[in-house]
């Protein structure tokens, strides 16, 4: 089995807007649970969804369904780029075997998030097609934590799968960055008072808000 080690710093995650917190010296989380803690905030969105569904609040379910596409674009990027890749290279067919599964899984719900964007929560279809992607969510995070990760747990060593949670936690800083516009950069910059934040181009701005939180 290779063996996969990732650089480790101090646990940094920033409070400068609504995905994330700013805690210095907070405990280091192993992938398993920064991935688990994801599927539980997917639930907890799923049951505002159907509160707002069966009040028939099309403004609360969009405004809901938003958050719930946001997290789980920002949980199956960091899976694909880090999660999965480091299973493939630890090896094992079972492994393997689950990985694949679940990236097809991704891609119907990324195909169902797709088509609910392009239709107003007001359509009368819409409750009905998202009870199809939170069906498809929970079996996938189900699927992973009855099968997926008790296989990793005796794969991975501790040290290993905290490292591991470091780098997908690095990933979600970077995704989020990734989809910030160039004016939200300077924003989150000027906020966190980085030092010649003018200058700086997207990637560059990126970098620096990087730096900032130690990630």
């Amino acid at each position: 089995m290779t063996i996969l080690m990732f650089e480790a710093t101090d646990a940094r995650v920033s409070s400068r807007d609504n995905t994330s917190q700013h805690v210095k010296g907070a405990r280091l989380m192993d992938a398993i649970s920064v991935l688990t803690d994801d599927h539980h905030k997917a639930r907890g969105l799923f049951t505002a969804f159907r509160a707002a569904s069966e009040a028939d609040d099309a403004e609360q379910m969009g405004s809901v369904a938003e958050k719930i596409f946001e997290e789980l674009d920002t949980h199956t990027a960091i899976e694909e780029r880090v999660f999965y890749p480091a299973l493939k290279e630890a090896g094992g067919s079972d492994l393997e075997e689950l990985t694949d599964e679940s990236n097809e899984e991704h891609h119907v719900v990324d195909v169902l998030m797709k088509e609910l964007k392009e239709i107003s929560p007001s359509d009368p279809a819409y409750p009905a097609k998202m009870t199809v992607l939170m069906e498809n969510v929970e079996h996938h995070a189900g699927e992973e934590e009855k099968e997926m990760f008790p296989k990793v747990r005796n794969i991975f060593s501790e040290t290993q799968l905290k490292e591991l949670g470091l780098a997908l936690h690095r990933e979600k800083h970077v995704y989020r960055l990734e989809n910030k516009s160039v004016d939200e950069l300077h924003k989150e910059a000027a906020e966190l008072e980085i030092a010649g934040r003018s200058e700086l181009d997207r990637e560059g701005l990126v970098s620096a808000i990087l730096s900032e939180y130690d990630v």
